[in-house]
């Protein structure tokens, strides 16, 4: 936190300068700048829980690297990037595609500063591949939240960037903002140094309680909501309304929710098509995640009668009551859900995953970052149909994960990633090989206690495809698993095995002689591979996509150059190093 002043707040426009109040107010505050004092929550990160490197604390407090541009541990960097991770057979699908963002934001991170200001600038410090930046919001705690800025992924040239969009001008306190990311289109991984927040400061309790309160509820006249013209519909010209009513029906599943909100005030024809629980098989509200409350839900539950895919994710998180009405919508509507994702939903607690043991028709199920307590997880061991199962980053012990999958023999896909308090992964992996032989995805990059005795175990999973065991070999020598899973697992076309320390060129061979089908070989961190196993790799694997040699210190950039121009149909990764201190050691 800065109290210095901030040069870049523009003075009052004329037009603003009609508003007397509003001008008095903002005339007679001080202006403050200041730096994130916490992070709050997040849907993305790439260290573990006692590692600071990429960590999201690392955007608290003054930029430390900015305006250098690099791969910096000292910063914050989102997992993902690119197509990749969106095709993967195991990435969820959309369940209302009418209902997909616009801008694709796909993960936020939610920061509070120490005072509440009437919001003036925002300036996000990024460090490397900037561009992701889709949405900026803000509010004062607990409150609505805001949409101060909008605008989609941006290709930027590969250095620094001081993002400092021109915000809505709203005249309320904010002390919390979130920033929304869609990754998709950057080369690699993207990292921000710090946030700051810029605004006026009220110096009287009177000032304090007007704007805490959004008393004034002015923002400035261009953004001000434009009158609606509305027009008189004569029935008798209605020839909509004479259609058939699974015509009408027919239509209206093509709109998204705002649109049947409004054809719902057309005339009573088209509100009762509106009504019809054809329209709610398939519900998505992860878009409106700001609206959505327990009464919006509760409206929602009659008409969800016969619902089968339910999107809550990112909703939910500041309605104390949401937990309750999510139990009563769930016991009413749960009959023939097949499909449910709650990913970061802080609502979802040990009585919700009971509940959902009681949907047994559910096959796919989503709870990626969710609070409920390690020994709620094994009332999902009564589910018997999953064929998708995603835990990563909830409390999910051993015992319980092994009860579910020892229930859910035809499990396709397992998400594992970042679950710390599984200690026994050997026996996680023993178990899926002897009860899931139908298993295609498995991913527990960043939990740790994988030995080489359980990595042999993947070797009898013949049909799995996708394999992201990324720092699960932190301490351990790898053995000879690599040879067998090459030798069993033919077919894999995804092999994340990032940081193995101890692999060498030879342990690489069976891989590329082996799995022909390779898209994507991610190798971070190897430093004893050579330029030779790479050639032999691009020669070789002729559908490989995207190749990762970061960090892989016998790699000379030559090297990798001299690949990209011979290999043009292959992403050759490559991180910043030469700016970024070793981390990996």
């Amino acid at each position: 936190m800065q109290p210095n002043l901030i040069k870049s707040i523009r003075p009052l426009t004329e037009t603003e300068k009609q508003f007397i109040p509003v001008e008095i107010m903002v005339n007679d505050m001080n202006t403050w700048e200041q730096y994130a004092e916490k992070v709050i929550n997040f849907t993305s990160r790439y260290n573990i829980s006692f590692s600071i490197s990429y960590a999201p604390d690392n955007l608290v407090g003054k930029y430390s690297k900015y305006p250098s541009y690099g791969d910096f541990p000292e910063t914050y960097s989102l997992r993902s990037y690119g197509k990749w991770w969106k095709e993967s057979e195991a990435h969820q699908r959309e369940y209302m595609p009418q209902e997909s963002d616009p801008l694709g934001a796909e993960d936020y991170v939610t920061l509070g500063f120490e005072r509440a200001v009437v919001p003036r600038d925002v300036c996000i410090y990024e460090t490397y591949n900037p561009g992701a930046v889709v949405r900026i919001w803000g509010r004062f705690s607990e409150r609505h939240w805001k949409l101060l800025w909008e605008g989609p992924p941006e290709v930027y040239p590969e250095e620094s960037r001081k993002f400092h969009p021109t915000i809505t001008k709203y005249n309320c306190l904010i002390n919390e903002i979130r920033l929304e990311f869609n990754q998709s289109h950057l080369k690699y991984h993207t990292a921000i140094d710090a946030v700051l927040l810029g605004g006026y400061q009220p110096k009287r309790i009177l000032q304090q309680h007007v704007l805490q309160n959004d008393l004034l509820n002015w923002r400035s006249s261009n953004d001000s909501p434009k009158k609606q013209m509305t027009n008189t519909v004569n029935d008798n010209c209605d020839f909509f309304s004479h259609l058939p009513h699974e015509v009408i029906l027919h239509i209206f599943q093509y709109l998204d929710l705002k649109s049947l909100c409004r054809c719902a005030q057309v005339n009573k024809t088209w509100y009762e098509a509106t009504c019809d629980p054809i329209l709610y098989q398939n519900l998505t509200l992860k878009r409106y995640w700001h609206r959505i409350n327990s009464k919006n839900l509760n409206f929602f539950k009659n008409r969800c009668c016969g619902i089968r895919k339910l999107d809550l994710s990112w909703c939910g998180s500041d309605d104390k009551f949401f937990s309750s009405t999510f139990l009563l919508f769930l016991h009413h509507c749960c009959q023939h859900l097949t499909h449910l994702s709650l990913c970061h939903c802080e609502f979802v607690n040990n009585e919700i995953v009971t509940k959902i043991s009681q949907c047994r028709e559910l096959t796919e199920l989503r709870l990626r970052n969710t609070k409920a307590d390690y020994f709620a997880f094994q009332n999902l061991a009564r589910l018997s149909k999953l064929n998708t199962l995603d835990l990563c980053c909830t409390s999910v012990t051993d015992g319980p994960l092994m009860a579910i999958l020892k229930a859910n023999q035809n499990l396709t896909h397992l998400m594992l990633d970042f679950c710390e308090n599984i200690v026994q992964l050997d026996q996680i992996v023993e178990t899926v090989a002897n009860h899931n032989r139908s298993l295609r995805t498995w991913s527990s990059f960043k939990t740790t206690t994988l030995t080489p005795s359980g990595g042999l175990h993947f070797s009898r999973c013949a049909n799995l495809r996708e394999l992201d065991l990324g720092w699960c070999f932190l301490f351990a020598h790898p053995g000879d698993c690599l040879e067998r899973i090459a030798a069993n697992c033919p077919h894999l076309k995804r092999l994340i095995i990032s940081q193995w320390r101890g692999v060498n060129d030879q342990m690489l061979l069976p891989v590329v002689t082996n799995c022909k089908d390779l898209t994507l070989l991610d190798l971070l961190g190897i430093k004893s591979i050579t330029g030779e196993i790479c050639e032999r790799a691009l020669v070789s694997l002729s559908h490989l996509k995207l190749l990762d040699i970061s960090f892989c210190d016998s790699i000379s950039d030559n090297q990798v150059l001299l690949w990209r121009q011979n290999y043009p149909n292959v992403t050759i990764q490559r991180s910043c190093q030469f700016l970024v201190m070793d981390y990996l050691n």
